[in-house]
């Protein structure tokens, strides 16, 4: 789990936004869980990662992911964008095409506030 201090050092999110088969799906997010998010995690500048489970289906009724990924800096991203773990993962990721559908977003961190007390 992520300290405050790593949270405040993310300046950057990489998100990803996953659509599940809700009924032979569970290989997919087994996956994330046990292998894939700990690997991303892993790759110099990735401080911390969380899965959300979204409200909202799909139009098919597929159940809904976000991951987010805090990074430190944008050339974190772009070292891991062209990394071979990266190349590595789009492989895994191959066994999981017909149950599964992602799209992924990140942007700079360009404002944040506490809760205060």
């Amino acid at each position: 789990m992520a300290n405050n201090e790593d949270l405040e050092r993310a300046r950057l999110l990489y998100m990803v936004r996953s659509w599940v088969d809700p009924e032979l799906g569970q290989p997919y997010l087994d996956w994330l869980e046990a292998k894939h998010m700990a690997e991303v995690c892993a790759e110099p500048g990735f401080l911390w990662a969380r899965k959300v489970e979204l409200d909202q289906t799909d139009c098919s009724g597929w159940k809904g992911y976000l991951l987010i990924y805090g990074v430190t800096d944008r050339a974190a991203l772009d070292a891991y964008m062209k990394s071979p773990a990266r190349d590595g993962f789009w492989k895994e990721l191959e066994a999981f095409e017909d149950i599964h559908y992602s799209e992924r977003f990140y942007g700079g961190v360009d404002f944040s506030v506490r809760e205060s007390g």
